[in-house]
């Protein structure tokens, strides 16, 4: 049982590709205010990042037997996407239309989230032994 799995860091490598390409991309449509665009860009990302959590984590549970309920994957995109944007702005690439205040306060509102999926995870983490789920020791 690893904690930081490969899959876990194949998915934050990805995750960051992502965010950067979204990131790049939403400044250049903004800035060209083609603004339907942005939403079609938006949808994009995240499914992108959906099947990317989606693979990785259930190949990660074939592999690796910690029940987390997916607590890992979520505590690494807030890393990785509160990184890349924070890092995005100090660089100075946004574009005019852009303000760093929405990523903090999409930041605050997840890391509310966040903390609501941690407990659900002690709560859960109470049906198991060891972090490996009890039907998987008792079959």
């Amino acid at each position: 049982m690893k904690i930081i799995s490969r899959n876990l860091l194949l998915f934050a490598l990805l995750l960051f590709i992502y965010t950067v390409l979204f990131r790049f991309g939403l400044g250049s449509l903004l800035s060209a205010e083609k603004w339907a665009w942005v939403i079609v860009i938006a949808v994009v990302y995240g499914a992108m990042i959906f099947v990317t959590a989606w693979m990785t984590g259930k190949r990660d549970g074939i592999n690796n037997f910690l029940f987390d309920a997916g607590f890992r994957w979520n505590l690494t995109t807030f890393i990785v996407w509160g990184a890349a944007s924070e890092a995005w702005f100090l660089l100075g690439f946004q574009s005019a239309h852009e303000t760093i205040r929405v990523v903090h306060i999409t930041l605050l509102i997840w890391s509310g989230f966040l903390i609501l999926h941690f407990i659900l995870f002690l709560i859960l983490r109470k049906r198991t032994i060891k972090g490996v789920h009890k039907t998987n020791i008792f079959e």
